[in-house]
């Protein structure tokens, strides 16, 4: 195309820039990005959505959100990219003032952006954000939304308020897809609710939707919290043997997790060590909670070191280990641990809080003086 007089449109740009995105190819993306410069298209809303769509897929949010501020006529479609990216990468505080100057911009909000603001806000968890946002959705009609009621059952779910969450599943009851029920059940797991999870689980297969592994994950993680074996063992094989569905480690991980809850930790090593598949630093991890949680020192010591094993900067192992050996008094393996932890400029992450002034979100940090936007 470009040897011929017929120069590439933002149109063309725009499935270009999607292609990189989906492979994702970072290289390619920069030159045709330098490319769009020169010919003057980059800046137009249709192949600047679609660029910042790439930004955010090369997870490069402040790229995206630089590119943003490039285009002169931002429409409803570059901003929701801009706030689904940030989400998407851990930018809860920009993604929310985004969201604002979109609307005090008065630029029409799209499901993507609502759902995206909700995802933000969740993570974030102010709540009030989330019933205002809500509130948002039902003035612009896009509460109905699958995509919206599915992001405000997840909110409301991770808040803990699962009548909320609740009613706005009833709400979109009959365009939810098999996402949205997972979303639910998810959400009963984590309060342990487990019969109602089932009955949702039940009602699921009543409506001819096929469970998938998200779904068995709920319900796994449910009784996993709960700690009780024989279920989550039961479950797990009813996932393979029934549903023909191969487990993830995310699954084995709960049976391992529950059996560490149970005080079955020697057992629980067993299992993570038998599984088809290699345990990961979560696998560990949730041993080691197991150990602190049953006062067990010297398997604390075993998990801390498996875990480290595989990710020496988990700054979990050192904490937790430290903690269940002070707790038994054995202070020179605590100084050893955090002697280890020093040497390897091992911090533990530390809290972050944020409030809103007036429309814009301050984060801040314990013992620091100032605080950014």
């Amino acid at each position: 195309m470009l040897r011929h007089p017929t120069f590439p449109n933002q149109r063309t740009f725009a499935s270009l820039f999607k292609t990189c995105a989906s492979l994702p190819s970072l290289s390619f993306g920069l030159a045709l990005h330098s490319l769009s410069l020169k010919l003057g298209v980059s800046a137009q809303p249709f192949s600047g959505s679609a660029l910042i769509h790439f930004y955010s897929k090369c997870r490069l949010p402040i790229e995206a959100r630089k590119m943003l501020d490039e285009i002169p006529h931002k429409d409803e479609v570059c901003y929701a990219a801009v706030i689904v990216g940030l989400a998407q990468n851990s930018r809860p505080v920009e993604a929310l003032s985004t969201f604002a100057d979109m609307k005090c911009s008065d630029i029409g909000s799209t499901m993507y952006s609502v759902s995206g603001a909700l995802r933000a806000a969740r993570e974030l968890a102010v709540l009030e954000q989330c019933r205002i946002i809500h509130s948002h959705a039902i003035v612009t009609g896009l509460d109905g939304n699958v995509i919206v009621g599915t992001a405000l059952i997840d909110s409301y779910g991770k808040a803990g308020l699962v009548s909320d969450a609740r009613q706005v599943f009833d709400e979109n009851l009959s365009s939810m897809n098999i996402v949205g029920w997972n979303v639910m059940l998810a959400t009963y797991a984590q309060q342990g609710d487990t019969k109602s999870m089932l009955e949702v689980f039940n009602a699921m297969e009543a409506r001819g939707l096929v469970p998938d592994e998200y779904s068995f994950l709920a319900i796994l993680t449910s009784f996993c919290n709960a700690g009780l074996v024989s279920e989550t063992d039961w479950w797990l094989t009813r996932m393979k043997v029934d549903y023909g569905l191969e487990p993830a480690i995310e699954h084995y991980t709960c049976l391992v997790g529950a059996m560490g809850r149970a005080g079955q930790l020697e057992e629980a090593e067993r299992a993570a060590l038998t599984m088809p598949l290699i345990p990961d630093a979560a696998v560990w991890r949730s041993l080691l909670s197991s150990s602190a949680y049953h006062k067990a020192p010297d398997f604390a010591r075993s998990m801390a070191k498996r875990l480290l094993e595989i990710d020496p900067h988990d700054d979990s192992a050192y904490v937790i280990a430290a903690n269940v050996l002070s707790n038994a008094g054995r202070w020179d393996e605590v100084a050893e641990v955090r002697k280890m932890m020093k040497d390897r400029r091992v911090q533990k992450e530390g809290g972050r809080s944020w409030i809103e002034v007036r429309g814009k979100f301050m984060s801040f940090s314990p013992g620091t003086e100032g605080m950014k936007e």
